[in-house]
């Protein structure tokens, strides 16, 4: 029973079961809304499903309904590598950095089944860093203009942009953001202190 997709309300040797704990391929569907003809594909970019499975072989297939169902949705969701830098609000270049530092990590890990090319990346997850970053503080109107975008900063020589963009995050690094923009793009940093401090060490 712990590892048979037993659907709630059926009564089993007398005890009734009240919780699903497992999907085969065809409630997985149901339950996260998916049809036919996108459960299998879905499954097999994570490697759930042996990419060489036949039809058979996903119909005797079960999943854990409290990972599956988080997944399927998340890929459902997720955001193309192609289109990241328009949701995030940063050049393609700067993006493809943190995609190979790992700050921007892929649904499917690089070295899994779907890796580079087809990257996809959790709308979440993308949010989130939406989130932290609206969460620096906003630039002084009257400053305006006179603080450098964090790009600008790392030519001018205050370090490579996936350090000095972890660093703002986690507020080692006074870092600033325009009120009325979103992303990446509008993060402004004060050279003066960074170049300062490298002089000083």
């Amino acid at each position: 029973m712990k590892h048979s997709a037993v659907e709630p309300g059926t009564t089993v040797l007398g005890v009734e079961i009240t919780e699903l704990r497992y999907h085969t391929l065809y409630s997985l569907s149901a339950a996260a809304g998916i049809d036919h003809s996108r459960r299998s594909r879905l499954l097999k970019k994570p490697g759930e499903i042996p990419a060489n499975a036949t039809e058979v072989d996903c119909g005797n297939m079960v999943f854990e309904a409290a990972t599956t169902i988080p997944m399927v949705e998340a890929f459902k969701t997720a955001v193309p590598l192609r289109d990241v830098p328009e949701y995030l609000g940063a050049s393609k270049r700067r993006v493809e950095i943190l995609y190979r530092e790992g700050s921007v990590p892929p649904l499917v890990p690089r070295s899994g089944p779907g890796s580079v090319r087809h990257a996809v990346f959790v709308r979440s997850h993308l949010d989130e860093l939406l989130v932290r970053i609206a969460r620096l503080p906003g630039i002084d109107p009257s400053c305006d203009g006179e603080l450098p975008p964090i790009s600008h900063a790392c030519q001018r020589g205050a370090g490579r942009f996936e350090h000095l963009f972890a660093e703002s995050l986690r507020g080692r690094t006074p870092a600033f953001r325009n009120p009325d923009r979103t992303g990446i793009r509008p993060i402004d940093v004060d050279v003066g202190i960074l170049l300062g401090a490298k002089n000083a060490a």
